[in-house]
């Protein structure tokens, strides 16, 4: 079977692999780097190639594409970038991202929005096997969503069927948020948004979450955990911000099953706790309960995703 390199850009790390027949058989990271452009991205990739195969022990020749998940907006069809997360790699729509690949690694291109390859990872490998109505939840350093209905992932004229959750109104009276809507759940309860509501309080100088070198909400929970105010309300806030979004996803795509992902679920537990017990309260599903389950791939679910679904588009793309 055709190795495929995969690559999955986030916020702060870029996860690459090299996967076959579903096995992973080489991974690695890089720092995102996103200021210095995403041409910048795909030469770094390219030197990484070499010893992937190396660890892999397999031939850069056996190598029959590249894979990429990216975290905005892909057009279905022609699989161009429509927008970027603003600040981070904003070029990207007004790039020939497939002529990028083919110049830095002379290999065709499948490009596909994160959360998307996420729920393709989970549906084919993990958590969303043999349910044909499920949706995903990812939390990193934004809130990405994705949806399958009766068996079809969601994608839209333009790419953004099922994956704006994160862009979904969850205070009207809150900060405008970069995509120009107001009080999105990012804006509400995100990683990227976080430092911002911790340091607006005035009690945060005091807070045990002032001691912490890397803000993000490992801190958050930790220090929660051991009975910091402001700590405890942010993580509280989050856990109801981040449960509202899966009851709308349940009442916008009707799922059998969510799923929930992302670098954030290393405090995992309490939220599926949280979010479950919230959906059972919240949620209208008169025929009975939706299941709200972990997902079962962690960070790689992007990664075998993307090549899954590349592996099946088989390059169609290969002329462009």
């Amino acid at each position: 079977m055709t190795i495929i390199y995969a690559c999955d850009i986030g916020g702060t790390r870029i996860k690459l692999a090299l996967i076959q027949n579903g096995r992973m058989i080489a991974r690695g990271e890089l720092a995102a780097e996103p200021e210095a452009g995403l041409a910048a991205v795909f030469s770094r990739v390219a030197r990484e190639r070499p010893a992937l195969c190396r660890a892999a022990g397999v031939d850069e020749r056996e190598i029959g594409g590249f894979a990429l998940a990216f975290p905005g907006v892909v057009e279905p069809g022609t699989h161009r970038i429509l927008s970027a997360p603003r600040g981070k790699f904003d070029e990207a729509s007004r790039l020939d991202v497939h002529r990028l690949i083919r110049r830095e690694l002379d290999l065709p291109a499948y490009i596909v929005n994160d959360a998307n390859a996420a729920l393709a990872g989970e549906s084919m490998f993990g958590a969303a096997q043999g349910f044909a109505n499920v949706v995903m939840m990812t939390l990193g350093t934004g809130i990405g969503t994705a949806a399958i209905m009766n068996g079809v992932p969601l994608r839209g004229k333009h790419g953004l069927a099922g994956n704006l959750g994160g862009h979904f109104t969850a205070n009207p009276r809150g900060a405008v948020c970069p995509c120009g809507n107001a009080g999105c759940a990012e804006t509400e309860a995100s990683t990227w948004a976080l430092a911002g509501h911790a340091h607006a309080r005035r009690e945060f100088s005091g807070s045990l979450l002032a001691q912490e070198p890397l803000l993000d909400y490992r801190a958050v929970f930790d220090c929660a955990l051991r009975g910091d105010d402001l700590a405890t309300e942010l993580r509280n806030q989050a856990l109801d911000v981040w449960a509202g979004v899966v009851v709308n996803l349940i009442h916008a795509y009707d799922p059998d099953r969510v799923v929930i992902g992302g670098g954030v679920m290393n405090s995992g537990t309490m939220i599926l706790e949280h979010v479950r017990a919230y959906v059972d309260r919240h949620a209208w599903t008169p025929w009975g309960k939706v299941t709200v389950v972990r997902a079962e791939l962690g960070n790689d679910a992007g990664l075998f995703g993307v090549a899954g679904l590349a592996t099946l588009q088989v390059f169609r793309e290969e002329g462009r």
